[in-house]
């Protein structure tokens, strides 16, 4: 089964971040897909994508990451905070 969760405007808190992420890893828990429709959203801070994304990839891994979520519609600054994040907290030796 996969979910879609809908976003708009600014994301930029850490703590909203957190409870996204908590929310990603309960779906994922149920062997869930997510897509994460960003279609309407203007800007992501780093701090954001850091504590969503790269959070997730470092405790679940980059593989599980790519297997459980998509991302639709990010433009392209959203696109590059998001693969920063990833990359920062991706071990050395798979970066």
């Amino acid at each position: 089964m996969t979910k879609t969760l809908k976003y708009k405007g600014s994301l930029a808190n850490r703590t909203a971040a957190a409870k996204e992420r908590f929310q990603l890893e309960a779906i994922a828990s149920l062997d869930e897909r997510v897509i994460l429709d960003y279609t309407d959203v203007i800007s992501l801070s780093g701090s954001y994508a850091d504590e969503l994304f790269g959070v997730f990839t470092q405790r679940h891994g980059a593989q599980t990451l790519k297997t459980i979520l998509k991302v639709r519609g990010a433009n392209e600054s959203v696109a590059r905070a998001i693969g920063l994040a990833i990359q920062h907290r991706m071990p050395a030796s798979a970066a």
